[in-house]
């Protein structure tokens, strides 16, 4: 296969992901010339905790669970198993924070890594891919915000009404705080 040839079947791949979707294929290929392929064995960290956030990933095969760590660091809680054309470390990167969480391959993955320096050169420049990705990255946030206050909620609902209007009156504290200040 021909090197062009090869570089468009490429970019019709990454049209698949979300929040490539609505790029050009020259935006597309802007986007790409700024990624790296890697590689991952099962149980692989990918990123943890405090690491310094040097982009984001795209799932090209594979699995990736994303993992929190209690306070004391000694046990991880899995809070999802993301698979082929998932994002993520994009919050890191969006925040501009260290990582918060350990990302670990599950079985044998392969990643397109966003370089974060590159991408920001981009965003700089005013390049109008760039600025599509983040507008995507704001849905795909606002989806995943939505999908927490339902499973919230389910909770709430699930637990005893003694406990439950205790509860309710912290959600809306939080929902208040959430909405009003973002500085948390």
């Amino acid at each position: 296969m021909t090197a062009p040839r090869k570089e468009v079947r490429k970019t019709e791949r990454f049209h698949q992901i979300p929040i490539f979707s609505n790029l050009a294929g020259k935006e597309v290929g802007e986007i790409l010339r700024i990624t790296k392929e890697q590689h991952y064995k099962p149980g692989d960290t990918i990123f943890k905790p405090g690491e310094a956030c040097d982009g984001f990933y795209i799932i090209l095969d594979g699995r990736v669970d994303i993992r929190l760590s209690n306070d004391s660091g000694k046990t991880q809680t899995k809070i999802a198993t993301l698979s082929h054309r998932s994002v993520f470390g994009e919050m890191s990167f969006l925040g501009k924070r260290p990582r918060s969480a350990w990302a670990v391959a599950v079985e044998d993955t392969r990643l397109n890594r966003v370089d974060g320096e590159a991408f920001q050169a981009s965003l700089d420049r005013g390049d109008v891919s760039a600025y599509k990705v983040i507008h995507n990255f704001a849905i795909l946030i606002a989806g995943r915000l939505r999908r927490v206050e339902d499973e919230l909620l389910d909770v709430l609902q699930n637990i005893g009404p003694e406990k439950r209007k205790e509860k309710l009156a912290e959600l809306q504290e939080f929902r208040h705080t959430l909405y009003r200040d973002w500085s948390f």
